[in-house]
């Protein structure tokens, strides 16, 4: 039997475990924290397929709508957490109608389903009680796009994965690699800070923004993203939890300054991109997450004064390998380590594991070539 230590039990790496351990392997998945305290489990969770100028990056987000699917008839009796109930997204400026309708007419080039609607219809059958006073343009609606319940789909995952057989090392920080020395060599397993050794044929990195360290054990390396090294990129996020509105949320919103998801109990999470690019700390979180909450009345009136407040904060650091792109495959000049990275971890986490289970135990996957690590040999 094949034994695979995969580090990091977020979104990707509990679908890795799972996938590995429904193909017979003896699976151990650690991680140096709860999942409920991870990114994943807080993240924003609107599942698409992401027409961002790469074909093989739609490819990959395109199946990985079907991945969810999936997952979620294999996970069916448990709470629901996949939710294909379309994203609505619209502008308050000419400049932003046009950025919408170009943003349209490619993915209706790739043939995915879009769809124009005017404000009587989005009231009528999308989302009662918008307010739409600003409205440029028609609203566009993806009726394909779909959101996760992110806490429990890690939950729903991890606990199908240990029907399966993972075993879970959780509280442990991984401290070193067997083998697999800086110059090369073959990993043979790993050491938590707790001192167990744990001896295995592959060892999988999923470990986020614990990327770099993990790799760093062997002489290896995946240029990520950081906070405030002046890429322009903003990888710092805040995600703010609501307590229940009074009107119900069915479908991902996007409004002009403001990022609406259903999330369970009544309850959304929201997210507005200018309050991510002003943090700096953690510590700004609770200020950040009320200004956040205010525009949340903006567009849907119906909440004012309905005594809805933030029942959770959280700000977290996103893995942004630094092309943006995805990192799946074998770490270059060392043996029996694999390595996967991303932003974009719950969209993607059910077709990663798919991928990994596969290039693992069978063979490479043609969705995964244009993502190796090699790319970044010459950086």
């Amino acid at each position: 039997m094949t034994r695979i230590v995969v580090v990091g039990a977020g979104s990707i790496g509990s679908c890795v475990a799972l996938r590995l351990a429904r193909r017979g392997a003896d699976v151990v998945l650690v991680d140096a924290r709860e999942p409920a305290e991870g990114l994943s489990a807080h993240g924003f969770g609107w599942v698409n397929a992401v027409d961002n100028g790469s074909d093989p990056y739609y490819r990959l987000s395109a199946e990985s709508l079907r991945a969810h699917e999936r997952l979620a008839a294999e996970t069916a009796d448990g709470a629901p957490w996949f939710f294909r109930h379309g994203n609505l997204h619209w502008a308050d400026s000419p400049e932003g109608a046009r950025r919408l309708a170009a943003v349209a007419d490619g993915y209706r080039a790739k043939g995915y389903p879009v769809e124009e609607v005017d404000a009587e219809r989005a009231r009528r059958e999308l989302q009662p009680g918008l307010a739409l006073d600003r409205l440029h343009g028609p609203l566009v609606h993806y009726p394909a796009d779909a959101h996760v319940v992110a806490d429990r789909f890690v939950a729903a995952v991890q606990e199908h994965g240990r029907r399966a057989g993972v075993r879970l090392r959780i509280g442990s920080a991984v401290t070193g690699l067997l083998g697999g020395q800086p110059g090369g060599g073959r990993v043979r397993g790993v050491e938590l800070a707790s001192g167990e050794r744990i001896e295995a044929d592959t060892v999988v990195s999923c470990a986020g923004r614990g990327t770099r360290a993990l790799l760093g054990r062997a002489g290896a390396d995946v240029p990520m993203v950081e906070p405030g090294d002046g890429s322009g990129v903003t990888v710092v996020g805040l995600l703010v939890r609501t307590t229940p509105l009074p009107v119900r949320v069915d479908r991902v919103l996007h409004a002009p300054h403001l990022s609406i998801r259903p999330h369970s109990g009544g309850r959304v999470v929201l997210h507005c991109h200018d309050v991510d690019e002003e943090l700096t700390h953690v510590r700004q979180g609770p200020a950040a997450a009320e200004r956040v909450l205010a525009r949340l009345a903006e567009v849907l009136p119906g909440t004012a004064g309905a005594g809805v407040a933030v029942e959770d904060a959280y700000v977290g650091v996103r893995p942004m390998p630094v092309d943006g792109m995805s990192v799946v495959g074998p770490v270059p000049g060392v043996e029996s380590l694999y390595v996967v990275v991303t932003h974009s971890g719950l969209t993607l986490a059910p077709v990663l594991g798919e991928i990994v289970a596969q290039e693992l135990l069978d063979g490479p996957s043609p969705l995964a070539a244009a993502f190796r690590p090699e790319r970044f040999a010459a950086v």
